[in-house]
């Protein structure tokens, strides 16, 4: 029986301290291998957000770019696959299940003192709630 794919779903408001530590939701966390309590994030391509999965979807994604040669195919800007697999940054959870956020990441995505978690499937997005009430909740009105 193969592997079951985590599925990231709901959305939850967490508190983030001044270290940059926050606890991941614990429906998201109960959905990973129990030999593999780590996520990976890396800033959005497309929006103010953290976009996050788990090392089996990495593992996709790297594959998608192995079928690509890079010697014997001419330059041309990263395929999104690349640029994914150059910005991806793997955390491990501490024994209370938080994660510490890079301040960097903190700063593409707005973040200071609190957090959305927001699942979408395979993956999930980190945003501060204002980006949150712009983007998704936004959305829902039109």
């Amino acid at each position: 029986m193969g592997q079951v794919m985590p599925l990231f779903t709901s959305t939850y408001t967490n508190k983030v301290d001044k270290k940059g530590r926050v606890s991941i939701p614990a429906a998201f966390r109960a959905t990973l291998p129990a030999d593999d309590q780590s996520i990976t994030v890396l800033p959005s391509l497309v929006s103010k957000a953290i976009d996050g999965f788990d090392y089996q979807y990495l593992g996709e994604i790297s594959n998608r770019l192995s079928n690509f040669d890079m010697i014997t195919t001419p330059r041309r800007p990263l395929d999104p696959a690349a640029k994914i697999l150059s910005r991806s940054l793997t955390i491990s959870f501490d024994g209370d299940g938080r994660i510490v956020l890079p301040q960097e990441l903190m700063k593409h995505a707005g973040i200071t003192d609190r957090a959305v978690f927001v699942g979408f499937g395979r993956t999930f997005q980190i945003l501060s709630p204002e980006e949150y009430e712009a983007t998704i909740l936004g959305e829902e009105g039109a």
